[in-house]
């Protein structure tokens, strides 16, 4: 879709990086007045330049425009750590926070903004906006802004630029957005300057719950770092879509969390759930997911005390942004939908879990762990099942697969030398024959069943798949014959972002 460039360095900030190479490097801006000491005050926007090693096109990468996005802050932290020079084709420049000295806005309101593209001759707010334009936009092909909604408010990933644009909408489309919406760039706008600059741009937005801040933790723990770790997935996979990454590698390092449609949602346009008088909001469902007409998006609770109301939602629609629990005045947004025709394909996909999408409730709770039912089907890819019935079983600490037959052919060289079985595992769907595969032990454990009969079990590693959850487990191998399901799945096998529900059966579809 781009023009591709040949491999050279970028220079930004009077700092040359070359190809092969990550550097953190400083944008200046205009000198500011001096402090009381005499010393001037170093007023530079911090930066990241990742040049690949191969060539092709130069993407930009900027987020909290407002210094109030979080959350976009985060995703840029981790899409940074995530981009390997080597791998890379192309050049990307990352801005966490475009502001002066990268600091955030104080007391979390939004900061004035800049007008872009600036003036080289003007005041000093007109001189910071043409540095960081000369700086960012100038030279690059594509320009992507990491954003979130309104403060108080979660939201899925979405895509937002001037779709008419074929090249803006070829851009979102490749972006792994869940949604894609219409909007033109506010004139004086980075977006706006770069779109008569002929560079390509459009906004990735998304946000967790207010009020985490930005903390340390793995991607897809929860809240924020949940929804950050998605919007970064969501750049990498647009990336990805330039030929700037492979597509396995745009895939690793993602979030554990609920599939994605393949494509974004297309909307022409949103529709607002307001709060019909001042109350508290309980129990919200989560962005991303799918909901019926009339389904209840949440509670609403009187100031005083009395009987909460219902908040329903008035047509079948996508959620892309939800308020999070607590008080709300009334007239205030507490969700915004994209509404869906009940009968299109889309809409029956999506409330299926065909392609990813979720039923209000069904898979997503609020603080973005995933949701399983009591039982599932699972996939054992290295024994060659594809698809096998388990129990889902949080009061058993290690997983369980039923062989019918099991002996010893061989062991193991090195130090530790172990015993290679031959077992004979379920096929794994209806009229599949058991088959035979070889797996080595990596221990033996003494078990107790429900009946107090102790059992010496082998215990094998093998990579599970249970929904988007991919992972390797330990699993001990016994004769399950006389139980409903030929697997259980252990609470260590589950992790800790796994949430079950008790009175649900295949959340996570029968494919």
């Amino acid at each position: 879709m781009l023009g591709e460039l040949p491999a050279r360095g970028v220079r930004i900030g009077g700092v040359t990086v070359a190809p092969g190479e990550m550097r953190a490097v400083t944008i200046p801006l205009a000198a500011p007045p001096r402090s009381a000491s005499g010393h001037s005050v170093d007023r530079g926007v911090p930066a990241w330049v990742v040049v690949g090693a191969k060539p092709g096109p130069r993407v930009s990468v900027v987020a909290a425009i407002d210094g109030v996005e979080t959350t976009a802050v985060r995703a840029a932290r981790v899409l940074c750590a995530r981009l390997v020079p080597e791998e890379l084709a192309g050049s990307v420049v990352i801005v966490p926070v475009l502001r002066p000295a990268g600091r955030l806005a104080a007391r979390g309101r939004a900061a004035p903004t800049l007008r872009f593209p600036g003036d080289a001759a003007g005041k000093r707010g007109e001189r910071d906006a043409f540095a960081l334009f000369s700086a960012v936009v100038v030279g690059a092909q594509a320009l992507v802004v990491l954003g979130g909604p309104r403060r108080g408010r979660r939201g899925t990933v979405v895509a937002r630029g001037p779709l008419a644009d074929p090249r803006v909408r070829r851009l979102a489309l490749g972006s792994g957005a869940v949604a894609a919406l219409s909007a033109r760039p506010r004139p004086g706008s980075l977006l706006a300057a770069a779109a008569e600059a002929q560079v390509v741009g459009l906004t990735l937005s998304a946000s967790g719950p207010p009020g985490e801040g930005v903390r340390e933790g793995p991607a897809g723990s929860g809240g924020e770092d949940f929804a950050s770790g998605r919007l970064a997935e969501s750049v990498r996979t647009l990336l990805a879509g330039l030929g700037m990454l492979a597509s396995s590698e745009a895939s690793s390092g993602g979030a554990a969390g609920p599939l994605r449609p393949p494509v974004p949602v297309i909307a022409p346009r949103v529709l607002r759930v307001r709060a019909a008088g001042d109350g508290f909001l309980e129990a919200p469902v989560a962005p991303g997911g799918v909901v019926r007409a009339r389904a209840i998006l949440a509670r609403l609770s009187p100031l005083l005390p009395g009987r909460s109301a219902p908040v329903a939602a008035p047509v079948a629609g996508l959620v892309i942004e939800a308020a999070s629990p607590g008080p709300v005045r009334s007239g205030a947004t507490l969700f915004i939908l994209i509404p869906l025709a009940p009968a299109s394909p889309i809409s029956r996909a999506l409330v299926r879990g065909a392609v990813g999408g979720v039923a209000a409730g069904d898979r997503v709770p609020s603080d973005g762990k995933t949701r399983v039912g009591w039982v599932e089907h699972v996939g054992l890819p290295g024994l060659e099942i594809k698809r096998l019935k388990a129990k889902i079983d949080t009061g058993a600490r290690t997983s369980a697969l039923h062989v019918m037959r099991m002996r010893t052919i061989d062991t193991t060289g090195g130090p530790h030398r172990r015993p290679i079985l031959e077992i004979t595992v379920p096929g794994g769907g209806r009229g599949r024959r058991p088959h035979v595969v070889r797996a080595a032990v990596r221990d033996f454990v003494v078990v107790r069943d429900t009946s107090g009969r102790t059992e010496r079990r082998p215990v094998i590693e093998t990579a599970l798949k249970l929904g988007p959850i991919k992972r390797r487990i330990a699993v001990t191998l016994t004769n399950r014959g006389d139980m409903l399901f030929p697997m259980l799945v252990g609470r260590t096998a589950l992790g800790p972002g796994v949430v079950v529900d008790p009175s649900r059966r295949y959340l996570l579809g029968r494919t």
